[in-house]
This record gives C-alpha cells, sequence and structure tokens, in this order.
C-alpha cells in the first residue's frame, strides 16, 4: 500500500516535470467546465497538469513542494484520494479553484496549527485559503503562507488543519531569507 503511493506520487512528480509540451497535449480533451489556469501568487509556484489520473495541482518549473525531511512530491489530485487512483484522464478534473486572501482570526486559526514545533517567526508571512472542488464534487480546503522566496502550506480536511500535513514550497533558484 505505501509502495503504490510512493509509486503514484514518484509517478506524478515526473509528469509534472516532464515539460510543458507533455502537459498541454493531454490537456487538449479538458471540458471547458475545467480550470486551467490558478490565480497569483499561487500560480508563481504552482501549475495545473493533466495526468492519466485526471488533472493535478503541483509545482511550477523550478518550484519544489515537498514534505519536510522526506523528499516526497507533493501534489493535489483532482480525484482527491489518498491511494488507488483510476485512469480516468480528462474525466477527473478540478471545476473550482477559490483563493482568498486570510487575515485576523481565521489566518491565526491556520497559522497557530502549523506553527506547532516551530519556533515563532520574525515577521509573519501572508496567508491565504485554498478551496478546491472537483467535478466528483469532492472538495479540499488548503491554507498557504507566502514569505516571498519560499512558502508553506497545510492540508485542513474539514476546517481542521494537521501540522503533519504542512509542506515546504522553495524556489530553487533562490535562497530563502
Amino acid at each position: 500500500m505505501r509502495l503504490a503511493k510512493l509509486l503514484f506520487a514518484l509517478a506524478g512528480f515526473s509528469m509534472v516535470t516532464a515539460g510543458s509540451i507533455w502537459a498541454e497535449e493531454a490537456c487538449a480533451g479538458l471540458p471547458p467546465e475545467a480550470r486551467t489556469t490558478l490565480p497569483d501568487p499561487l500560480a508563481k509556484w504552482g501549475s495545473l497538469v493533466c495526468t492519466p489520473y485526471g488533472q493535478i495541482l503541483s509545482n511550477h518549473q523550478g518550484w519544489i513542494w515537498s514534505y519536510p525531511g522526506a523528499f516526497a512530491p507533493v501534489f493535489i489530485p483532482s480525484q482527491m484520494v489518498r491511494d488507488n487512483p483510476e485512469p480516468l484522464g480528462n474525466k477527473s478534473y478540478f471545476t473550482s479553484i477559490q483563493w482568498t486572501k486570510v487575515e485576523g482570526e481565521e489566518f491565526q486559526r491556520a497559522y497557530s496549527v502549523f506553527q506547532t514545533g516551530f519556533a515563532p517567526a520574525k515577521k509573519n508571512p501572508v496567508g491565504y485559503r485554498l478551496d478546491v472542488r472537483s467535478v466528483s464534487g469532492r472538495e479540499l480546503e488548503l491554507y498557504f503562507f507566502d514569505s516571498d522566496t519560499y512558502a508553506w502550506g497545510i492540508w485542513c480536511p474539514e476546517h481542521k488543519c494537521d501540522a503533519a500535513s504542512r509542506f515546504m514550497i522553495l524556489d530553487m533558484s533562490k535562497k530563502p531569507s
């Protein structure tokens, strides 16, 4: 089971890094209601890629999304399954991608969980909430914390963030400040 997850993750990572020509060809059959663009700054770090398992949201070229210390790529599959994805191709896609800047109580709620076990930051990052919906009707909520040359993400299923799910977003061309 764990091997299947790893192979799926590595396959997704390989597909994301394979280049835009492959992605454009694979996305040619997406229906009109499929989302094909990302809002800024998510578009700076991320991209939508079509795979044999459906659309995924993952790193943009030159950026890495990875769990700390695990060297495991992170991506958000439109199938929204953890195991055994089906080879649905362009039948699985995102129908909604909502990106909202968060402040105040909502920011503090997500950021306090994210900060668990970390030293306090000198300066708070800019916070965003990502709400995605798939053609299947499934939805996911994540928070992102932008510190300019790097960012972090954290999964928040059912409005409850999980510190064990946080992941790094690193610009490979710059040293984090």
